[in-house]
């Protein structure tokens, strides 16, 4: 319970201080530009080692879907991959990667 209070008060310290800075800002669209910024900053899907493993056990083995659907998903991290990409019977129970 502590630790979402403390959650809590920081995610209203956070959009206090994104209100302020959109209130401040010279820029008409400000809240836009910021929202871009982040979205080029930080990616939508993050490689895991037990995917790219099992990625890489395959393709010893000379199967190299998996290997190539991994790659087309992490050729563009920042954009949300079709939901076929992350299908679990390919990958396992998880997906092939995290989606921020």
């Amino acid at each position: 319970r502590k630790c979402r209070d403390k959650w809590r008060e920081w995610l209203v310290l956070f959009k206090s201080r994104i209100d302020k800075d959109c209130q401040e800002s010279s820029n008409p669209n400000y809240k836009e530009a910021r929202l871009e910024m982040q979205k080029t900053s930080n990616p939508v899907v993050v490689p895991r080692n037990h995917i790219l493993q099992r990625a890489i056990d395959r393709a010893e083995l000379g199967e190299y879907s998996l290997a190539r659907r991994l790659l087309e998903v992490f050729e563009n991290p920042y954009e949300t991959p079709p939901e076929q990409w992350l299908a679990e019977r390919d990958v396992g129970d998880k997906g092939a990667c995290t989606v921020t």
